[in-house]
């Protein structure tokens, strides 16, 4: 394969609409779309907080269907950590999608990744959220998406979601002046 040929089999043309990175833009709260599988492995990583290693399974969908057609999305299914109420929550979504995707465990122990290998490629019907946090380190928040619900492909029709409001988060400076100031009139001790 040459340097000018194309992996994806496209040619390669050079113009603007092939060169340029599409606006990225979260995707609005309560979008539902069609979605193949794209990948479903059994992630494992230290954990840079904690001295605990965090292990869940990672689903990459990519939309096929709606205003958000070939994004792609991810959803954490967290079945090893957690209350009992999240780990049966996860637990119940981890059989669901391999139910959706007419897949049955071979075995009791957690899925592994070849295990997983047949879901891929399978299409579900999937429910997008937003989520959003201030920021640590400045003002603002950070924002995302996230699967919130899974079903068979074409269940629900394709539906654009609603932006979901941004809290406005102030910090203000903890000083003596902020916790006291309903104890002190600073005015009143003016000399002019």
């Amino acid at each position: 394969m040459g340097f000018w040929e194309s992996g994806s089999g496209k040619k390669i043309t050079g113009t603007s609409d092939d060169a340029f990175i599409p606006e990225f833009t979260i995707i609005p709260n309560g979008t539902i779309a069609d979605a193949v599988i794209k990948s479903f492995f059994l992630v494992e990583k230290d954990n840079k907080f904690t001295s605990l290693t965090d292990k869940y399974y990672e689903l990459t969908y990519k939309l096929v269907s709606g205003d958000y057609k070939n994004r792609e999305v991810t959803q954490k299914i967290k079945a090893f950590s957690g209350t009992p109420a999240q780990v049966d929550r996860a637990l119940n979504m981890l059989r669901l999608v391999l139910t959706l995707c007419d897949y049955t465990p071979t075995h009791k122990d957690a899925p592994t990744d070849i295990d997983l290998l047949p879901t891929m490629g399978k299409m579900v019907c999937i429910k997008i959220r937003e989520w959003s946090m201030p920021k640590n380190d400045g003002p603002g928040n950070i924002e995302g998406n996230f699967v919130s619900e899974v079903h068979a492909s074409g269940a629900l029709p394709a539906e654009t979601g609603t932006k979901m409001e941004q809290a406005v988060v102030t910090r203000s400076v903890d000083s003596a002046l902020n916790r006291n100031s309903t104890l002190v009139d600073l005015k009143d001790d003016l000399p002019f």
